[in-house]
């Protein structure tokens, strides 16, 4: 197994940010909207605003989730319960720890632009002639307009059920409701994927395109692989920095080439290619 080529980084002079203490060069009309919230001049003071309206300016509600139905919130034997895609601030809903996985890892994908929950339920005729309904628990938009339907099920539990006949039925007798039918497993939905996928939505809800575009001017002079740590040598704020990569990986800017979970001593690259459908 070769050993991965490491890049030489330049790393750019970063802007220099005035301090909130020094005075603007050039004074602002108080009528043209340049900054609402910024002091009045010859006051010392702040715009009064309510704290509904300040709540407002840095978060905003999700909106609620589109599945065709809402699990349960009791079920004995069962988990359940709902996240937030950061990426439409809409709500995705799950009722087993498996699905909840797969929840923070499809909108990290770097191929897929949407994620619908709970989607169907969709009708077809079994072998013997009787009519079911299925409801799949995601489908996954792409960015090449295809869809992927996505069932969840424990791998023990996919043989029994007859999950796989199911689909084949199902991707026969409806081919329009998606462009590709898969079972998905804790083989595919692995735990280091899993917590990947957690690290990148905390990443991705606290987004700062300042940090974000500081880390891509280091990232845009790389060639081959680095660590996270060489990257963010001269960042002003580690902490920050590593956010905005984390972001970058979740953006499809770049690849964590590293086996395992991410951390600051992962080896990251520029993305070669289009990930595959997975």
């Amino acid at each position: 197994m070769t050993k991965p080529k490491h890049s030489k980084i330049h790393y750019p002079i970063p802007p220099i940010h005035k301090s909130a203490a020094e005075p603007p060069e050039t004074a602002v009309s108080p009528g043209d909207g340049a900054n609402d919230n910024a002091p009045s001049p010859g006051t010392g003071g702040r715009e009064d605003l309510t704290p509904e309206a300040r709540a407002a300016r840095v978060w905003s509600a999700p909106s609620a989730s589109l599945a065709s139905r809402r699990p349960a919130k009791k079920s004995r034997g069962s988990f359940r319960g709902s996240i937030v895609n950061p990426r439409t601030n809409r709500e995705i809903v799950f009722e087993s720890t498996l699905e909840r996985d797969l929840a923070y890892i499809l909108p990290n994908l770097p191929t897929v632009v949407g994620v619908r929950d709970q989607v169907g339920p969709v009708e077809y005729v079994d072998e013997d002639g009787v009519v079911h309904k299925h409801t799949f628990d995601f489908v996954a938009d792409h960015e090449d307009g295809t869809s992927t339907a996505i069932a969840v099920k424990p791998a023990h539990r996919v043989g029994p059920s007859g999950l796989d006949k199911t689909l084949e039925l199902i991707g026969d007798q409806q081919p329009g409701f998606a462009d590709r039918f898969v079972v998905r497993t804790g083989d595919h939905i692995t735990r280091d994927r899993a917590a990947n996928a957690r690290l990148l939505h905390r990443a991705l809800r606290g987004r700062n395109e300042d940090d974000i575009a500081e880390v891509l001017a280091v990232t845009n002079t790389m060639h081959g692989s680095a660590a996270i740590t060489a990257i963010l040598a001269n960042s002003r704020s580690f902490g920050r920095g590593f956010m905005a990569v984390l972001c970058l990986i979740a953006d499809g800017v770049l690849e964590h080439v590293s086996k395992g979970p991410i951390s600051i001593n992962s080896l990251v690259r520029v993305r070669r290619m289009a990930a595959t459908h997975r």
